[in-house]
This record gives C-alpha cells, sequence and structure tokens, in this order.
C-alpha cells in the first residue's frame, strides 16, 4: 500500500517534474522512498535508481558523519534550510548539494529538496582564490615571500595602538651591490631569496619579518621590554645570515655575506613607527660604517 504522503507527491508529479530542485523523502532507516525527476539533474541518477537505497551509498564519505549529526537534529524537529553536503554522480563527478529538511513526525518520514550548487560553490572558490592572490601581491613581496613594507606597516601599527612593547630592527646586507655587479641580478635574487628564509627561520613566530626595498630587511620583535632580549634574537639572525650561501647556478662558489643591524625600542624612543623606523636605520647605519 503506497504511504499516503506520497500518494499526494506522485498526484503532483506532473508538475513536481519541473522543479530544477528535486523533491526527497527518506524513511527511518536513511532510505530514499521516493524521488522526483529532478534527481537526475541534481544527483545523476534515474529516481528508480535511487529508490529503495540508502542515501549513504550516494554521498560523498566525508560528510557521512556530518549528515548523520544533521539527521538527528532533523529528526529532533529542527528545520534545516542550509545544510550541504556533497554526493558522487553516477559519471564520478562530485556535487555539492544544498538542502532543505523537515521530519513528520505524523508520517515518520524527513522531506527534503535538494538542489546542486555545485557550480555557484565552484565561482565562490575561485573568487576566494582571486581574492588571496591579490591580497598576497598587495602585502608580500614577490621574491622573497616575505611581508612587503605595507604589510609590516600594518602589523606594527596593530602593535603600537595594542601599547605593545615592541622592537624594530633594521637589516641590511653588507656587499650586496658588489655580488649583483659582479654575477649579475639573478644570482643575487637567488641570495636575497635564501637570506629571507634564514631570516624568517631564525624570529619567533610572533614576529614579522619584511623586505622593504632592494637588500634592505626590518623585523618587528613583539612583546620586547629590554634591549638584551632584541639583541639575542638579532645574534641568532646574525649567526644564520653568516652561514655561506651557495646557489644552484654556481656550485662551486660560496657567498659570504654579512650584515648590519639597527635597534630600536618603543619602550626607549616611543610609540611612534616612523621615529622607531628613522631611529634603527641610524643604528644601523652607523654600524655599518663600523663595520
Amino acid at each position: 500500500m503506497t504511504h499516503p504522503k506520497l500518494a499526494t507527491f506522485e498526484a503532483l508529479g506532473d508538475y513536481i517534474d519541473l522543479l530544477l530542485d528535486a523533491i526527497c523523502v527518506v524513511n527511518p532507516h536513511g532510505e530514499f522512498i521516493y524521488v522526483s525527476t529532478g534527481a537526475e539533474r541534481v544527483f545523476g541518477y534515474a529516481p528508480h535508481e535511487m529508490t529503495g537505497r540508502s542515501m549513504y551509498e550516494f554521498m560523498h564519505p566525508d560528510d557521512h558523519e556530518r549528515t548523520r549529526q544533521a539527521t538527528a537534529e532533523i529528526m529532533q524537529g529542527v528545520v534545516k534550510f542550509d545544510f550541504e553536503n556533497r554526493y558522487i554522480r553516477k559519471n564520478g563527478e562530485v556535487a555539492t548539494i544544498l538542502w532543505s529538511a523537515r521530519y513528520s513526525e505524523k508520517d515518520d518520514l524527513r522531506v527534503a529538496v535538494a538542489r546542486d550548487v555545485t557550480k555557484q560553490r565552484q565561482v565562490e572558490q575561485e573568487r576566494q582564490q582571486l581574492l588571496e592572490k591579490l591580497e598576497k601581491l598587495a602585502l608580500f613581496d614577490p621574491l622573497t615571500e616575505l611581508p612587503n613594507r605595507s604589510y609590516f606597516y600594518q602589523r606594527a601599527t596593530q602593535a603600537l595602538e595594542h601599547h605593545s612593547d615592541i622592537a624594530i630592527v633594521y637589516i641590511d646586507l653588507n656587499h650586496f651591490k658588489e655580488i649583483n655587479d659582479a654575477y649579475g641580478h639573478a644570482i643575487g635574487d637567488q641570495i636575497l631569496h635564501a637570506t629571507a628564509q634564514r631570516l624568517s627561520a631564525s624570529v619567533r613566530s610572533h614576529d614579522t619579518a619584511a623586505r622593504i626595498g632592494g637588500d634592505e630587511f626590518v623585523v618587528l620583535l613583539e612583546r620586547i621590554q629590554q634591549h638584551s632580549d632584541a639583541e639575542a634574537i638579532v645574534q641568532k639572525i646574525q649567526r644564520a645570515l653568516c652561514q655561506p650561501i651557495q646557489v644552484d647556478a654556481l656550485p662551486n662558489v660560496r657567498f659570504d655575506l654579512a650584515a648590519s643591524f639597527g635597534i630600536a625600542l618603543s619602550k626607549e624612543h616611543g610609540n611612534d613607527l616612523e621615529k622607531l623606523l628613522l631611529q634603527a636605520d641610524n643604528a644601523m647605519y652607523k654600524a655599518k660604517r663600523n663595520a
């Protein structure tokens, strides 16, 4: 005997089939007992191929647990309007499905509307990837992959606004121009990239190392109260930068770099970022002259 609820859907079949969405009725065991013709557009299966089978047979395995949790909530009377999971179509494609579902306690059935939002989600994902790419271009140096001047200013300004004790370390590579002149900019770029990697590895996770132009780098050290604390980190950076650098194009050449450093502390020199940068820059040039 046909369930009264199913008889209603079947009576409306000629109209339901015009919908781009799929109407699904599921029993307490998670089996489809009615699927409208729209299922072929949404799931890639004809209704008769789905009827009598568990919805989990068609669902992406990674989404089973989330769907079970949502099902339990629906069975408790929660109406879902925006639940998403993924199904695997007959041709192997993965479809993202947006569900609206509710439980009929009287009929002990779940009635749901399934909409294919795969293309929309792909467009959204591509848009997000583009935004992330544009953000990276705007805030990161493409050569070294370090934050650029703009990103550094944002982080340093934010730290100062939160009244954090910070230190600014200005770094300039000694005799880098001579390497560029002797070996060319392509080799110089590889050396800058290697320098950036060593710099990143030498600072703490909450610090920010940035390239602000040419062979000049700057580091934001947060939660620094004493000059000796900043000097300890600078010594670590210095040891890393002093290690010889080799590049693939010149396997028999070792580049021994040295760098000059200048430090400025907000606790000693105030919270004006431009003044801190100038103080660190002046200290760096003083160290460079004495090198």
